[in-house]
């Protein structure tokens, strides 16, 4: 499911028409995020685990791939720039690769993340688990689903409000917004509330897992059709809405209960192993090859191709030879700082 959220995000970020609504696996990842940190890291902070360690851990998960991913789409708009060949100055570039870097938000330009637009995501992310530590996870059950609750209404009457004022472009809701600076409060609401949903999923569900459920692949279907359907206006806004409150949480917790069967199930595992690698540096991949296929005529069969070989390549050569070492790198470091503390 990771593999194949990561691969709609890749496709939508290269033609929107051919995975309309590809956005919504975001929302998809943030719910599988909170699924996963709850039941992995609330026995450890049970048992002692700081804040601070947390965050350094996931500091070191997510940074050496958002490192890569932010150099890629510097190095191409810096060259861009170098040229007078697009509108992003050299201020915003610079601002921007500075504060992504240490996951805070670009405060020159218009995106939160003007050099790797996904990133504005992984950002985030972080903002998240820095919530989870300081707030959510010593929570009881029962506090969360209130405080999910409350986040609901607001995810509802804040994605309602701002579509009503906002006038629908390319067939498109405002669900896809949330990442640049006058519609961040979008990309906020989505965030907490997937997060929690996933949290709260987590709580429920302890225990009562069985390896597999029938149903478990119906649901896996159905929630993936949101993402291809090619729907406009009203229509397409209710459909994400719906997404993110219902089908992203029943997602999570299908795939949880689904057993991938054993003939699909190595390339399936290397498939989820390659999502965050292949999010995380994807988008760079748009740059050639829309400046050159697109502008030599490519066939969408070709251009899709050449992208996917490129992308999954890079995902799968950077996650081996910077992500792993410059993860134990840091790791090692960060491990004795932390000791010393």
């Amino acid at each position: 499911m990771r593999g194949l959220a990561a691969l709609a995000v890749a496709i939508f970020h290269l033609s929107n028409a051919l995975v309309p609504a590809g956005y919504l696996a975001v929302d998809f990842f943030f719910a599988l995020s909170g699924f996963v940190l709850d039941r992995t890291y609330r026995p450890r902070f049970a048992a002692g685990l700081g804040n601070g360690e947390f965050l350094a851990w996931r500091f070191v998960r997510l940074w050496p791939l958002h490192l890569c991913g932010l150099l890629l789409c510097f190095g191409w708009l810096a060259r861009l720039v170098a040229r007078d060949a697009t509108d992003i100055g050299w201020g915003t570039l610079l601002s921007g690769l500075t504060a992504n870097l240490l996951f805070l938000p670009s405060v020159i330009g218009r995106d939160i993340s003007p050099i790797n637009p996904p990133a504005w995501s992984l950002l985030m992310e972080f903002g998240a688990n820095m919530l989870m530590a300081l707030f959510a996870i010593r929570r009881p059950t029962r506090a969360l689903i209130a405080m999910l609750g409350v986040i609901a209404a607001l995810l509802v009457a804040d994605l309602t409000i701002t579509q009503a004022l906002t006038p629908f472009a390319d067939n498109a809701s405002i669900v896809k917004q949330g990442y640049r600076w006058h519609d961040v409060h979008l990309g906020v609401v989505r965030t907490i509330f997937s997060f929690l949903a996933g949290m709260v999923l987590s709580r429920l569900l302890e225990g009562r897992l069985p390896r597999v459920s029938r149903w478990s692949l119906a649901v896996l279907a159905l929630g993936l059709m949101p993402l291809l359907l090619p729907l406009s206006g009203w229509s397409r806004f209710t459909l994400d809405l719906g997404f993110i409150l219902l089908l992203s949480p029943a997602l999570v917790l299908a795939g949880a209960r689904f057993e991938m069967p054993r003939a699909f199930s190595r390339w399936g595992e290397r498939l989820g192993d390659l999502s965050y690698p292949l999010y995380a540096v994807h988008f760079f991949w748009t740059y050639p090859v829309v400046s050159y296929g697109y502008g030599h005529g490519w066939p969408v069969g070709l251009t899709l191709t050449v992208f996917l070989i490129a992308a999954l390549g890079s995902a799968a050569f950077l996650a081996r030879f910077v992500d792993v070492p410059l993860r134990r790198w840091l790791g090692r470091h960060l491990g004795v700082f932390l000791a010393q503390k």
